[in-house]
């Protein structure tokens, strides 16, 4: 996973500029929990996303303000109701392009398989789609996709998810790389006890409401 601080500011301002300048509205953005891009903690919005995004709207002279959402589909939910304006950091789906419009990849990360090496089953055999105990983080992207595949997943936030991976509840996990890698390094589970397979590579960014977008007529 590449994240380009220097890059991520002027896309970001060249996706939003011509709608900031119109007006003087708040720009409301959820903010999930996806460490180590974007969390919150005792208050405060952390992670790597979220310094370069605050420097692009600041930058811009937009009012704007973060609003804590924990899951995507929580998200969507807020801004099809209107209260929120956009979301970040995200992939894209169909559901999501109905209502809010993508910027330009900010970054590029992977969807992967995280494998026990005592699993008892081969990634590729039809063993392990049928029988094998497989986890995802809770509403994302990466959740739906496996599910769509046809595999039995356990969806869960990622600290459970990585919790239940170390005790060998789950045979494989299914997640964004930079993200199940992050939680498995906190909790200091050796790299030699699991092996990463990457699955597809995906571009995250920010989303921001259609209904947003166009109440501004240039945009």
């Amino acid at each position: 996973m590449h994240f380009n601080i220097q890059q991520l500011v002027p896309l970001i301002t060249c996706l939003m500029f011509s709608a900031f300048s119109y007006g003087q509205d708040v720009l409301r953005l959820g903010i999930p929990i996806l460490k180590p891009f974007t969390y919150i903690e005792d208050g405060v919005f952390k992670g790597t996303a979220v310094p370069p995004v605050k420097q692009a709207l600041e930058n811009s002279d937009l009012k704007y303000e973060w609003v804590f959402i924990e899951n995507y589909s929580l998200l969507l939910k807020a801004v099809r109701n209107n209260t929120i304006d956009g979301f970040f950091v995200a992939t894209k789906n169909v559901e999501r392009d109905k209502y809010a419009r993508f910027s330009k990849p900010v970054f590029i990360d992977h969807y992967s398989w995280f494998m026990l090496k005592n699993a008892p089953y081969e990634l590729d055999s039809s063993d392990f789609k049928l029988n094998a105990r497989i986890g995802a983080i809770l509403k994302t992207n990466s959740h739906r996709l496996t599910i769509r595949r046809g595999y039995q997943v356990y969806g869960q936030p990622s600290e459970l998810l990585a919790q239940q991976f170390i005790s060998g509840t789950l045979d494989a996990v299914f997640a964004t790389q930079a993200s199940f890698g992050y939680e498995l390094n906190t909790i200091n589970f050796p790299k030699k006890k699991y092996t990463i397979v990457q699955d597809s590579a995906r571009p995250f960014g920010i989303y921001i409401s259609k209904k947003y977008l166009g109440r501004f007529p240039n945009t």
